[in-house]
């Protein structure tokens, strides 16, 4: 919190569909207090919430991401503390959020759990190969990614059921190592795969640009199983550069395979 800038707090939410960071405040949680002491005001406390997108490499929890975002924290309105509470539950599953429901009767006890919306001003991203600072309105004007959701349950998929084939591509890429694999992003563009080299060298990430973008899930999944059933045969790439594109979605609308006369 503004107010004691070099303390830190752990606490459990998730991020709405705007965007915006869901907390779910304990009702002993010294954020609790300090809305509690703001309530009469029209500003919340202003708060610091970093973020951070695991993805698993073999039994290790490998940071992918890392958002911080700065803004004002303030309760979820009554009539959107559904939405919240569900968006939360998805995350962490417990039923102590029904305490955070709106209820018939009264309002809830000041003793009862709170959701918490932080409405951001600034938000500093980091990952990998790129960082950089987004103004609140900009990053809540951002339109979110239609294949997100769908691209990581293929990626999921694929790391789950296929890292033997995937290994393979991988391996058949000129210049990158042999070693264990997994998918570390899906987007429309192109996949990037981890490889962890079977010489005990650093781990290194490969990136192989479809041929077109992928506009829609089908085609997103119909392209990362060409690279698996062997399009990085046709790949050219260098640890830590650029394959040469794979075969991919090549422009077409649809999701049918065309036949070539």
């Amino acid at each position: 919190m503004a107010d004691y800038p070099g303390t830190r707090f752990s606490v459990r939410g998730a991020v709405d569909h705007a965007g915006r960071v869901l907390l779910w405040v304990a009702a002993d949680h010294p954020l609790r207090e300090a809305l509690r002491e703001g309530r009469q005001g029209d500003t919340g406390p202003v708060v610091g919430v970093e973020l951070s997108a695991l993805r698993r490499v073999g039994r290790t929890p490998t940071v992918r991401a890392r958002l911080w975002c700065q803004g004002r924290a303030g309760a979820v309105p009554l009539r959107e503390r559904r939405d919240a509470a569900l968006a939360v539950w998805e995350r962490d599953p417990d039923e102590e959020l029904l305490a955070a429901l709106p209820a018939p009767g009264p309002s809830p006890a000041e003793a009862a759990p709170l959701l918490v919306r932080v409405a951001p001003s600034t938000v500093v991203y980091h990952t990998y190969d790129a960082m950089g600072v987004v103004e609140g309105p900009a990053y809540l004007a951002a339109r979110a990614d239609p294949l997100a959701r769908p691209a990581e349950d293929i990626l999921a998929r694929v790391n789950d059921r296929y890292r033997d084939e995937l290994a393979a591509a991988a391996a058949a890429l000129p210049g990158a190592p042999r070693g264990a694999a997994w998918l570390w992003e899906l987007d429309a563009h192109g996949a990037t795969v981890w490889v962890n080299p079977f010489s005990g060298a650093d781990p290194v990430l490969v990136r192989v640009p479809w041929s077109a973008p992928a506009g829609a899930p089908c085609q997103l999944e119909r392209a990362v199983f060409d690279f698996l059933a062997g399009g990085a045969e046709r790949a050219g790439a260098a640890p830590a550069e650029a394959a040469a594109p794979a075969e991919g979605p090549a422009g077409r609308r649809g999701c049918t395979r065309r036949r070539r006369g």
